[in-house]
């Protein structure tokens, strides 16, 4: 589950990263966007568990805080928790531009009856049986993938390197 988190906190990150960097270069206009259309990729964005997945970050700002702080500096940990606390409508601010960033970014890549075909998805039954079971199957996925990677890497040098020799190369 932590890893289902942190993937998430990392796409978020990286898109709210990356947003200022879009802001500072010089961009053609963007589409007038309708309300209805937005709408509709918000609620992708919401019932697919993308706007979930940026939760992650305030709780893992929280955790660390409390572990790094609240242990250092035990006597504090009353004025931390509240500091915490009182930092959460700040972060809920965030969270709603990288909401509406997103849904931005989904209105301008899809139909907005695309998008309310993909809202009705994950809606259904077997939309949310989906998003019940995703973090667990990511959970392996991760699990699965780093050492397939490694292993596919191992094996891709390996190729190469046997390649290269033929050709008259030591590598």
């Amino acid at each position: 589950m932590i890893r289902y988190h942190l993937a998430g906190a990392a796409v978020s990150l990286a898109l709210v990263l990356g947003m200022p960097a879009q802001a500072q270069t010089a961009q053609p206009a963007q589409p007038e966007i309708p309300q209805s259309h937005l709408v509709a990729g918000r609620d992708v964005v919401v019932l697919s568990g993308l706007a979930e997945s940026f939760e992650a970050i305030y709780l893992e700002f929280r955790e660390r805080v409390t572990q790094t702080v609240g242990t250092t500096r035990p006597e504090v940990r009353k004025d931390m928790n509240e500091v915490i606390e009182a930092l959460r409508p700040e972060y809920e601010k965030k969270r709603e531009e990288i909401i509406a960033s997103a849904a931005f970014i989904f209105a301008k890549r899809m139909t907005e009856p695309d998008l309310k075909e993909v809202a009705a998805f994950f809606r259904s039954p077997v939309g949310q049986r989906y998003n019940a079971m995703r973090p667990r199957a990511i959970d392996e996925i991760f699990a699965l993938l780093q050492p397939w990677s490694i292993q596919t890497s191992n094996l891709l040098f390996d190729r190469f390197s046997e390649e290269m020799r033929k050709r008259g190369h030591q590598i």
